[in-house]
């Protein structure tokens, strides 16, 4: 069962380096390009190349959920990174739960123990492979069995745990 944190917490969870799964509307995108940005207001900051679906739809929508997964959760990350959202409905294609957020109109995934809602506040369109979306935080969820222990990290086309090597990229 998830239990309702704050902003604090909910900044407090994500691992550095972490793997999430950023959803908009009906659409799920695996991002490492993900960063903390603001305590005052609570803002996260996410980078997507302006040629990924996940981009139009974030700047129409000025929304975006982050969704947390594990790393038992490899094979949905990978689908998600690999698939187009323009083509196929990740939701189906990764097996995971559409969840009605409580404040964004965008799903989060049911199945990750953390979910974060955000509101588009900022975008830096500063030259480079990506653009960046700084997005307030909106509502916290977390599961009360989570750990930080248990995310999913990226490095160098590595997939990680904490203080593991876990499985290359493409394999």
């Amino acid at each position: 069962m998830k239990i309702e944190k704050s902003f604090e917490e909910g900044i407090l969870a994500i691992p550095s380096l972490p793997v999430v799964l950023v959803t908009v509307g009906e659409n799920i995108m695996s991002a490492v390009a993900f960063q903390f940005y603001s305590f005052d207001p609570y803002c996260l900051m996410l980078g997507v190349k302006p040629k990924n679906y996940t981009y139009s739809l974030i700047s129409k929508k000025l929304e975006f959920g982050i969704n947390i997964p594990t790393k038992d959760q490899i094979d949905v990350v990978r689908i998600c990174g690999t698939t187009s959202g323009r083509t196929e409905n990740k939701f189906i294609k990764a097996k995971v739960t559409p969840q009605k957020a409580k404040v964004i109109q965008s799903f989060l995934i049911k199945e990750c123990p953390v979910n974060i809602e955000c509101k588009v506040v900022h975008k830096i369109y500063y030259q480079g492979s990506h653009k960046w979306f700084i997005g307030e935080i909106k509502a916290v969820d977390i599961d009360e069995n989570y750990s930080r222990d248990d995310a999913l990290m990226y490095w160098a086309n590595e997939f990680k745990s904490v203080g593991n090597f876990l499985s290359y990229r493409n394999q």
